[in-house]
């Protein structure tokens, strides 16, 4: 008797030690998301993101960026904001992990700086687009806190061209449409840290 009493205890102490690594990996990660977007380096921008869920399916995002590049002759550098509210769609991983889709919006702010190659004249203006989209995506957290996120978004963004000195056939704006204006494809991978 004592060594059925010995077998099942024995039995039910493994059948438990698997169970009690389940519930601490399937523990909630923290509501809180610092990362930066890996693709930002290759069109010359840095981009940083916090993420905080406020509920188990709903998150705030906001990002920031700045950037400095030439295009077409012209040289531009600048910032831009993105607001975003992300909805978590499981009912099993909450928020700020698995699949969601968002809604953001987009504060950029560019000074432009063209030369005349002829003259050596130096001509500047300002641009600040403003736009709105949706965006989907997928973030994943690991046990070590490390995310990665992975999205898609379109949107739109509008804005004018202030011309503070020369005119505006000094500036190529064809290139206005590379900065923000019109329709736009956000994609994005981000790596970061959760806690």
């Amino acid at each position: 008797m004592k060594r059925i009493i010995l077998l099942l205890a024995a039995a039910f102490a493994l059948a438990a030690a698997p169970l009690s690594k389940t519930v601490a990996q399937a523990q909630a990660p923290g509501k809180t998301v610092l990362k930066i977007n890996v693709l930002s380096p290759f069109v010359a921008t840095g981009s940083g993101f916090i993420e905080h869920a406020f509920g188990p399916h709903v998150s705030g995002q906001f990002g920031a960026y700045i950037t400095g590049a030439s295009v077409s002759g012209v040289r531009f550098s600048g910032y831009g904001f993105t607001p975003e509210v992300r909805y978590y769609l499981s009912d099993y991983k909450p928020a700020p992990m698995g699949l969601y889709v968002a809604g953001y919006g987009r504060i950029l702010n560019y000074e432009l700086t063209g030369k005349d190659k002829d003259t050596g004249k130096e001509y500047k203006a300002s641009y600040t687009p403003v736009g709105a989209g949706v965006a989907a995506g997928n973030q994943w957290i690991f046990n070590s806190g490390l995310t990665l996120d992975i999205f898609l978004g379109a949107g739109f963004n509008g804005g004018s061209l202030k011309i503070n000195t020369g005119t505006e056939d000094d500036f190529d704006t064809g290139f206005l449409n590379l900065l923000g204006s019109g329709f736009r494809v956000r994609p994005g991978i981000t790596v970061g840290y959760s806690f």
